[in-house]
């Protein structure tokens, strides 16, 4: 009789733990390959997507929506596709990561790396506190890659961070992990909404020589904080229809203007233009407006360097402007100093940051907006 009570038991245990299974298909550990790697679909919970505001709605890792309100130019709804300040985000206990990627097209850029262009890179450690692992290196020439971004290191649990490519799109990713592996929902950000960047070429992280050295890439895991990177190579130029689909953007935490680089002094026509737009959706966000970074020819120029200045100084009379007005929550900052000492040696080709670059401006930024959001 006791046998039978216990066999009674173990098979309601077994039968209980398939209903589980069956009703939780995240809880059903994926098929391993021949390698006893199980690949996942990080568009998928327990996974975290960030940087992508349409991808519900649009199943694609697109960075604005298929079907706007608004029309969109041809060249920014092309570079919509670049996947740059995309993020997956999630903790797992596995000895090795993988991914296997298949992009828009083979990299071919002359002044940028692979890795940066198409590559992705990883990042482990407790939020706010994340390290550079590795970065996928892969054959220029090809569109699609498979590499391991850790291996074999020890099973134990790690907050993981894997950054999308800055300068190319992405048709499919999958996350590789050891079969039998735990895999988590990423910690909190520190933050309940995303920091949105609008801007240009050096916004969108042209030259980076991987993706984590792009500067909103560098806040988002300093702040521990979702970002949304709008920057559109030698596009962004302050236009209406994207100051509407900035409004769309829910919960966000704060607005930063970097366009100033694709317009130069034709900024005084459209940015009191763009913030009005923002402002009448959006009445208490707090919005950062950033003239653009010191040029190698404008140290050795001084009428360049004059006309840079002016062009900041207008930014700045404009936002002193809506402050006196009523604004409270609206500044400005100087990108003409963020660079620092050897200014000259921050890009790679007197215009788009090296990492040296891209890490400066990020300690320029940083404490701007830590104050500004009160994030210690």
């Amino acid at each position: 009789m006791k046998f039978l009570y216990l066999f009674l038991i173990l098979f309601s245990l077994s039968i209980h733990a398939q209903t589980i299974e069956e009703l939780d298909p995240n809880m059903t550990l994926e098929k391993a390959d021949s390698n006893g790697i199980a690949w996942f679909n990080p568009g998928l919970a327990p996974f975290t997507l960030t940087g992508f505001e349409w991808i519900k709605q649009d199943k694609v890792y697109r960075r604005l929506p298929l079907k706007p309100e608004w029309p969109l130019r041809k060249p920014v709804n092309n570079l919509a596709k670049n996947t740059a300040g995309g993020q997956i985000h999630f903790q797992t206990d596995s000895p090795k990561i993988l991914v296997k990627v298949e992009l828009t097209r083979a990299s071919g850029m002359y002044h940028m790396p692979a890795t940066g262009q198409s590559g992705f890179d990883l990042y482990l450690g407790e939020p706010g506190k994340k390290k550079y692992i590795s970065t996928a290196r892969f054959a220029a020439g090809k569109a699609s890659y498979e590499v391991e971004l850790l291996k074999g290191t020890g099973k134990r649990n790690r907050h993981v961070t894997l950054n999308f490519p800055l300068y190319n799109g992405v048709k499919s990713v999958e996350v590789g992990l050891v079969a039998g592996s735990t895999v988590k929902k990423a910690a909190s950000f520190v933050l309940p909404g995303p920091i949105v960047v609008y801007g240009t070429s050096i916004t969108q992280g042209g030259c980076a020589s991987r993706p984590g050295m792009a500067y909103p890439n560098i806040l988002s895991r300093r702040l521990n904080a979702e970002f949304v990177n709008l920057g559109f190579s030698g596009n962004g130029k302050g236009e209406p229809a994207l100051a509407h689909l900035i409004n769309q953007i829910e919960d966000k935490q704060l607005l930063i203007l970097d366009y100033e680089a694709n317009v130069n002094d034709k900024i005084k026509l459209t940015l009191e233009n763009f913030i009005d737009i923002v402002r009448s959706k959006n009445k208490t966000l707090p919005i950062l407006v950033i003239s653009k970074i010191r040029y190698a020819a404008e140290i050795y120029s001084e009428t360049s360097l004059n006309r840079q200045k002016g062009v900041a100084a207008f930014q700045k009379e404009l936002v002193e402007k809506k402050m006196a007005a009523g604004d409270n929550n609206i500044y400005y900052l100087n990108g003409g100093e963020l660079l620092g000492e050897n200014a000259d040696e921050c890009t790679v080709d007197g215009v788009h940051p090296t990492d040296l670059g891209f890490m400066k401006m990020a300690n320029g930024i940083e404490p701007m907006v830590r104050k500004i959001l009160n994030v210690k």
